[in-house]
């Protein structure tokens, strides 16, 4: 018998039970046309048309199309390769993904690979038509016009977020509330969902909370009154309300962060502060608490955050596990005064435990430890001080940068396209395209690198305001305890701060803007 040719079978087109339908909607997509409901009609549509029924569907609500970990994505690819599927129909491409390589990865790699039929409704791309299909017409026209379609689906991604963000800020500084729900004792106007009202039964709640701490209750009083009340906490309330999602439902009671958040939140006096840019604007809602008494309010929390009490002694160890015994390198111990006096020591106990071969056993008063903290958070602000000007000059020279390589990425990109059209019609060999490719992703990376750290270097400045504020005593040390590595007690009473800040981060960029 003679053999038949293997050279133009194409993929078998199954009616098999598993035929499935894949639905994303991005953070950003709200509107009708793309949402979960009319993906599902159409999909439904298609199977259809072909009559071939749509068994199950795959999810992913308020994913980014720039991430492939979503989890429907992932259980559907699991589900590929135990053989349970042979064939995917989305709406369109972008739903896929919005990056050109990793989709094309699935496109020309995966799904051929599982024998996987891929349908894309509004591109009109069916890979028993294309990919999959070594007929050389129908291959040619699908694989320089699907990678095109995925470039332009990878820059709508990129610049409806720039868009997005341009837009918010925008709505911030005009005071117009941009938060995806309310905050406690508040919800969005129905006539404008960007105005603040307050709620009928949360603002009562919010309004005791800071007539309580207004007459000195604590914040731990507070908490005792409203879980003896029975009040809803903040998340039980939204539930009630109607919120859905992946939320922490903590344990149904009240505690200490919760009612100190909303002490400490300035938008209960009218205010809002928005954005990335932590935009401010006042009077922009109906207060729940007057700007005075919230002023005093943080004055006491200041107060009892900086360790000190009426004799000036601390409370709280704010230092704990970070003042270090420069004898033999372990964690020394905070203890309290003889007879309960109010005042508190770091001392080392390895002496007592291994003997005093081990150690010589440091002690040190508290308060000469945080006056030394005090004492060299200044000498460390003055010795790394940065003006408002020359931090914005900065940024304005990593903003340039950022948009040279965005435009550098582009070309980049749409050149590794051209070559890509002409490797896959046989005009270039693979090497010549992979050169151009690896071109367009050094462009990408070098993007990637100066975005990163400008987003570092306004971190460290962040940081660097907060030990600016904490050396004037505009916060408390409690605020700043994360840039404290560790307090080092040596012999003779000499303390030392060693600071977990980046101190070579600050002012400079070094970036590379030499051509990749």
């Amino acid at each position: 018998m003679a053999r038949k040719s293997r050279k133009h079978l194409k993929l078998a087109v199954s009616v098999s039970k598993d035929t499935v339908g894949y639905i994303r909607l991005s953070v950003l997509n709200r509107d009708h046309y793309g949402s979960i409901e009319n993906q599902r009609l159409m999909i439904e549509e298609w199977g259809r048309q072909h009559q071939i029924p749509i068994m199950r569907y795959y999810i992913d609500n308020a994913f980014s199309g720039k991430r492939f970990d979503r989890p429907a994505f992932q259980e559907m690819l699991q589900d590929i390769q135990e053989g349970k599927i042979d064939c995917v129909v989305v709406k369109d491409l972008s739903r896929l993904g919005r990056d050109y390589i990793t989709v094309g990865y699935y496109l020309e790699m995966f799904f051929p690979n599982n024998n996987i039929r891929f349908v894309s409704i509004n591109d009109q791309f069916d890979t028993t038509d294309g990919i999959t299909n070594r007929d050389k017409s129908a291959y040619i026209q699908s694989s320089t016009r699907v990678p095109l379609i995925n470039l332009f689906n990878e820059q709508v991604s990129v610049e409806t977020k720039m868009k997005v963000e341009v837009v918010l800020d925008m709505k911030a500084q005009h005071g117009e509330f941009i938060g995806p729900r309310a905050p406690f004792g508040y919800q969005k106007s129905n006539e404008n969902p960007s105005q603040l009202v307050p709620d009928p039964v949360a603002a009562v709640i919010v309004r005791k909370i800071f007539e309580m701490a207004a007459s000195g209750t604590g914040v731990t009083g507070i908490v005792r009154y409203l879980n003896g009340r029975e009040l809803p906490t903040p998340i039980q309330y939204a539930r009630a309300q109607g919120l859905d999602g992946n939320f922490d439902d903590g344990n149904g009671s009240w505690n200490s962060r919760s009612v100190k958040y909303i002490l400490t939140n300035r938008t209960y006096t009218g205010m809002l502060v928005q954005g990335k840019e932590k935009r401010a604007v006042e009077a922009t809602h109906e207060p729940l608490v007057d700007a005075g008494t919230f002023d005093a309010i943080q004055k006491a929390f200041q107060t009892r955050a900086y360790n000190v009490v009426p004799q000036g002694q601390s409370a709280d160890n704010i230092l704990k596990g970070k003042v270090i015994c420069g004898c033999c390198g372990g964690k020394m111990q905070r203890k309290r005064g003889t007879n309960h006096a109010d005042w508190h020591f770091f001392t080392c106990i390895t002496k007592n435990r291994l003997g005093a071969d081990k150690c010589t056993g440091m002690y040190v008063r508290e308060e000469d430890v945080l006056s030394a903290i005090y004492r060299q958070l200044k000498d460390y602000v003055n010795e790394h001080y940065i003006t408002n000007s020359a931090y914005k000059q900065q940024i304005q020279e990593y903003t340039g940068q950022i948009s040279e390589l965005s435009q550098r990425k582009t070309m980049a990109w749409i050149n590794a396209m051209e070559h890509y059209e002409q490797y896959v019609q046989g005009e270039i060999s693979k090497e010549e395209f992979r050169v151009v490719q690896d071109i367009a992703n050094q462009s990408k990376e070098a993007l990637i690198q100066v975005t990163e750290s400008k987003a570092a270097y306004e971190k460290q400045y962040a940081k660097f305001r907060k030990l600016l504020s904490a050396s004037s005593k505009d916060i408390p040390l409690s605020e700043i305890a994360d840039c404290i590595d560790k307090v080092v007690v040596d012999g003779g009473g000499k303390i030392v701060v060693k600071w977990s800040i980046d101190q070579n981060r600050i002012g400079a960029v070094g970036t590379n803007m030499e051509n990749p």
